[in-house]
């Protein structure tokens, strides 16, 4: 086992991008026959002021490849959000997951010690790279794909966490 930065978040990435598609692919299966347009479960939230289960999902998709993108050095990539169905959920997973998979080794390795500015919203935090994918990155996906999840198991989506963790 590596602790490499490009270990950490391809590992992580390809773990969680998997089990969401999976998570997904049991949602679409359940609103399917139980009759229940895929609208009806992207835009559940717990609360008003919350983003809906679709927006946690790409979210977490955002954030392992602007994360990726971030800690390689590259221009940080564009996605629309623009998906209308859990089929349409599944293909940015497994698009996220491609980038970050692809992203090369030696260029995230180098990043570690790198000191990064990173804009948060209105604010600014300087990290260097390891701390950047340790406090930010990792936490940041687990957190959006947990949301999803339990958003989708709030709905009725049978799903335990062997779904939450495997897929």
């Amino acid at each position: 086992m590596s602790d490499a930065m490009s270990y950490m978040l391809k590992m992580s990435t390809g773990q969680m991008m998997a089990a969401m598609a999976g998570t997904l692919a049991k949602a679409a299966t359940h609103a399917k026959a139980a009759e229940i347009e895929d609208s009806v479960f992207l835009n559940a939230r717990l609360y008003p002021d919350m983003l809906p289960m679709s927006r946690q999902a790409q979210i977490a998709c955002d954030t392992v490849t602007r994360g990726g993108a971030r800690l390689a050095g590259l221009d940080l990539p564009e996605y629309p959000d623009t998906e209308a169905s859990f089929a349409d959920l599944i293909a940015r997973t497994e698009k996220a997951n491609n980038y970050v998979q692809g992203l090369d080794d030696d260029a995230l390795n180098a990043s570690e010690h790198r000191e990064m500015e990173i804009e948060l919203g209105p604010m600014t935090v300087n990290w260097p790279g390891r701390q950047y994918l340790a406090t930010f990155v990792l936490p940041n996906l687990h957190f959006h794909a947990a949301t999803a999840y339990g958003l989708l198991r709030h709905q009725g989506v049978v799903l335990g966490k062997r779904e939450f963790l495997l897929g």
